[in-house]
């Protein structure tokens, strides 16, 4: 009776002492539920025993998650990168850290998307590959046909095209032109193309003057400074360039041995081309 009395005393003592201590309920791989006492030791363990003892700090180990939800799912104890987003999600990046996705399969460009981003919020979308291709326009001597974009169309603006020594502008295929119908390809001092009629490739000009006694001096319209496209006669005979007479642009001047023999009523001739 006193041997039973004082094993009474003892575990009403030692029950009173861990009721003072905090206790978390678990379940052990059995099914069993325990009561585990807040310690500082590592895990709490029974020598005899095959229960499966662990502290409160091992209960929120990631192991033992029990949900898994927005974006990942849980398989078993794994926990794998899936599933349905349940809020608006923001993954920060940075030039130093970012998003890095490898493996990726090719695509089409005609049956799949095209992953955009919404530049004032990040929001993450998808367009077809097509529509993305009709948001552009074209213009300024292209024109776009369906998905098909070709050269030819109005210029809207000036348009430069820069060449070098190097690389220069070709077109081949060229056909055979004719004079007599077609025009002729210039450019200005800037590089402008224009077009002329064949007839202004060549210029002249013929000019006759009645001369006065002695006169030495001509001048002619449109006439160029090169002698060797300037003739000039005197009464139907052709004079001599350089010993007869000097040209600058739009003048011809007579030596004067020739102006001695000019006398009123001469017919002064002059021919040019360019």
């Amino acid at each position: 009776m006193k041997k039973h009395l004082f094993f009474l005393i003892t575990t009403a003592i030692s029950f009173s002492a861990s009721a003072q201590k905090d206790t978390t309920k678990v379940i052990d791989n059995k099914g069993t539920i325990k009561w585990v006492i807040s310690s500082t030791a590592a895990v709490i363990t029974k020598a005899d025993s095959t229960i499966l003892y662990v502290t409160p700090k091992q209960i929120g180990d990631s192991s033992f998650a029990k949900f898994a939800n927005n974006g990942l799912t849980k398989n078993g104890q794994t926990l794998e990168l899936g599933g349905t987003l349940s809020r608006v999600t923001t993954i920060a990046t940075s030039a130093a850290n970012f998003l890095q996705i490898t493996g990726l399969q090719s695509g089409s460009n005609t049956t799949d998307s095209v992953m955009v981003v919404n530049p004032s919020t990040g929001q993450i979308k998808f367009i077809s590959a097509s529509s993305l291709f009709n948001a552009l326009t074209f213009g300024n001597g292209l024109t776009k046909t369906g998905n098909l974009v070709e050269l030819g169309g109005s210029l809207t603006k000036t348009t430069t095209i820069g060449t070098t020594p190097t690389n220069n502008l070709k077109i081949t295929g060229l056909q055979t032109g004719t004079l007599t119908t077609d025009s002729l390809v210039v450019t200005t001092t800037d590089g402008t193309l224009k077009i002329v009629g064949p007839e202004s490739l060549l210029q002249s000009g013929d000019q006759y003057f009645t001369a006065t006694t002695g006169q030495t001096t001509y001048l002619v319209t449109n006439m160029p400074v090169t002698a060797s496209k300037v003739w000039v006669y005197r009464n139907g005979s052709k004079l001599t360039p350089a010993i007869d007479y000097t040209t600058i642009a739009g003048q011809v001047t007579f030596t004067s041995l020739v102006g001695t023999l000019v006398v009123a009523g001469d017919i002064i001739e002059v021919q040019w081309v360019k």
